[in-house]
């Protein structure tokens, strides 16, 4: 029917998977925010954390691991970089106990430009450089060695020459791609380049590697039934399936020596249909253990498939923990638990010794600092990670952290002294405005900042206010504290106007007044059942009857999820596709989403155009067709348009004026305290 559709974003999610919402309902659990507690765990004190502990017979300070992470810092020849040495020396100076760099690729024929090659022996002292800074600041390195496999297909392109190695060629596989199946020679080449890749890793000075099982990496492709067809000895039994990567930690101790630590990461689910279960996990990790793993790391899900392996702020805490508590009561080596894990949930687990380890990954993007923060006892000063997956959708020129506008950029920061001090005027006090505002001040620039309405946060104020975006306060709470700590006056509830900013005269100002929601220029869209999503989140607007939702980006598929779990009666409809706006949402969160509105079947009515809002229907529109939704409600979730008159009030008239954030154009978090920090480095 027209543009509808109930198509299975989850791709062959089944129902007994460890999908993140339960079937009561939507759940969260605010991570990081400042009221997350647990029973027997005091808010000061991780001791269990803190306490040292061994992987094989690397000694580690304390129980906090930083997991691999993708960059966008390693060069078009797979080199290192130094602006891949600061980002690592940022996270290794900030107290973790480990840190597993970026997968380094072991295979020629699948490293594609811009990704971090151990293919060559060329490639040794980049990596012993790396080895060193991490060593200088008192952390242990492991480096995580894959082979792409599948994951190739997120790459964008594939380069001419190169084809995506598969265990097997299946029916699912999708695309034109040049898949190759993959034979004995081709088995025994990657087992060789996964134990030179390990002889590199050792030679150049590291702690350790990881094995990157997981995914659906080549590895992960093995061990898992959905993937893996074949009818020889490595497909079919769980022992079949495990036996290639049995055999490349058994090479990889041949070369690199028994007592080098190797640690495997495999999927705890593969999160879909047809996919591993638990069960046969538990089998893999003590048939890998037997082979010498001398500790398992426990992720979820497929990439290409499902959100699970990088959960965004709509899952519930932790949850992939339930699943490497099951791996650790079947082996003895060492287990480490990860994905959105906070420290108090971290400290209890720990604690009852239920897992060994923990792994963050986001969260020290978030905060490199994280580790010392939380032993020293100053938990109030951690910048928490939101959950929000911007960091996996790096765009060139815009930021890649909502709450961390250093990332990436770990050289330039902190920002010289200013030379001369100037007084600075800040308008506006969402998130851009009060990360200008510190980092001014931090300059030494005197600082003050004026919000027109009675309290600061701005538009991100709407977002925490959002079923499991409860998290998302913790950063408005960082920033105040933050504003206090630089002594930067805040005045709330008045609107500063030219003649305000004329009787100040300062130095400069600096317009970060934000953006309004954007009506809609149909017949009917100003009626009284016409609201916007904004004041349907904040509670200044009721929703009765069928609700038709239009726009269907994240506010658009969050309102309408929101009002379907409070059992209402909603369709969507959006004018370009599900998530997309001139640009796709991140996938992971896009997928977490989508997927939530297919399970609560949520009519969704994609490259359709709202033509009219009548007093009780929507008139859509999807091609030549035309017909109604009943609508007693709807409710407008068509973006926003930024609000600029007071910067254009000022043009010409105040010596420096800069804008950042919304007022300039209406975009993301990251986006935003990125251009507040350009701003803030050149004043």
């Amino acid at each position: 029917m027209l543009g509808m559709v109930y198509q299975d974003a989850s791709n062959r999610c089944s129902a007994g998977t460890s999908c993140f919402f339960s079937k009561q309902g939507w759940q969260s659990v605010p991570t990081g925010s400042a009221h997350t507690n647990y029973k027997g765990v005091s808010m000061q004190g991780f001791s269990a954390l803190f306490q040292p502990g061994n992987i094989g017979k690397l000694r580690l300070e304390n129980r906090l691991i930083m997991n691999a992470m993708g960059t966008v810092l390693v060069d078009g020849e797979g080199n290192v970089t130094e602006r891949m040495f600061d980002y690592y020396r940022a996270r290794a100076r900030g107290g973790v106990g480990l840190i597993v760099t970026q997968c380094a690729l072991v295979s020629a024929d699948a490293t594609p430009p811009f990704t971090w090659a151990m293919y060559d022996d060329k490639f040794t002292p980049g990596l012993s450089r790396l080895v060193e800074v991490i060593h200088e600041q008192g952390a242990k390195v492991s480096v995580q060695l894959m082979h792409y496999g599948l994951l190739l297909i997120f790459g964008g392109f594939i380069p001419e020459g190169m084809s995506i190695k598969v265990p097997s060629i299946t029916s699912w596989l999708v695309g034109d791609k040049p898949y190759e199946e993959m034979g004995e020679a081709d088995i025994e080449r990657y087992l060789e380049d996964f134990a030179q890749a390990a002889r590199r890793a050792k030679e150049a000075g590291a702690d350790a590697v990881e094995l990157h099982a997981c995914h659906g990496c080549l590895v992960s492709t093995f061990l898992s039934p959905v993937t893996n067809h074949r009818t020889d000895q490595y497909g079919g039994s769980v022992e079949n399936r495990t036996r290639f990567a049995r055999r490349i930690l058994e090479r990889i101790k041949q070369k690199a020596g028994k007592d080098f630590p190797v640690v495997v990461k495999l999927n705890g689910s593969d999160d879909i249909e047809g996919g591993i279960t638990i069960d046969e996990v538990v089998r893999q990790a003590a048939i890998l253990e037997e082979a010498g793993a001398d500790a398992i790391s426990i992720s979820s899900g497929l990439e290409f498939w499902t959100s699970l392996s990088i959960p965004c702020y709509a899952y519930p805490e932790g949850p992939m923990v339930p699943l490497a508590e099951k791996v650790k009561q079947a082996v003895r080596v060492p287990v480490i638990a990860a994905g959105k894990i906070g420290p108090e949930l971290a400290e209890q687990i720990i604690r009852n010794g239920k897992i060994d380890f923990i792994g963050m990954g986001r969260p020290l993007l978030a905060d490199p600092e994280l580790p010392n923060k939380l032993r020293e006892g100053r938990r109030e000063d951690v910048c928490w990670c939101v959950y929000c997956n911007n960091c996996i959708r790096v765009e060139p020129g815009q930021g890649s952290c909502s709450v961390n506008p250093s990332l990436y950029r770990e050289g330039k920061y902190p920002f010289p002294p200013a030379e001369p001090p100037k007084r600075v005027m800040v308008v506006g006090g969402g998130i851009a405005g009060m990360q200008a505002a510190v980092l001014m001040a931090q300059r030494g620039h005197q600082v003050s900042l004026y919000e027109k309405s009675a309290e600061l946060g701005g538009q991100w104020n709407i977002a925490a206010a959002q079923p499991g975006k409860e998290g998302y306060a913790a950063f408005t709470d960082y920033l105040r504290r933050s504003l206090d700590r630089c002594g930067v006056p805040v005045t709330l509830g008045i609107e500063v106007t030219k003649e305000r900013v004329l009787e100040m005269k300062p130095d400069a100002v600096v317009v970060a007044t934000g953006a309004v929601p954007r009506g809609l220029n149909i017949p009917g869209a100003s009626s009284n059942h016409v609201v916007q999503a904004n004041d349907v989140i904040m509670g200044k607007a009721e929703t009765k009857g069928s609700v038709v939702v239009i726009g269907g980006r994240f506010i658009g598929m969050e309102v309408a999820l929101w009002l379907a779990e409070q059992g209402k009666e909603v369709s969507l409809v959006t004018l370009a596709g599900l998530g997309e706006n001139g640009s796709k949402l991140e996938g992971m969160t896009y997928r977490t989403l989508a997927r939530r509105l297919i399970e609560l079947r949520v009519p969704l009515y994609v490259h359709t155009a709202a033509l009219e809002i009548t007093q009780s229907s929507v008139v859509i529109g999807w091609g030549a067709e035309v017909f109604s939704l009943p609508a007693a409600t709807v409710v407008l979730a068509v973006g926003a348009q930024s609000d600029n008159k007071l910067a254009q009030e000022l043009d010409g008239v105040i010596p420096e004026i800069y804008t950042i954030g919304d007022c300039v154009s209406p975009g993301d978090a990251a986006a935003a305290i990125y251009q507040a920090a350009r701003m803030a480095a050149k004043i």
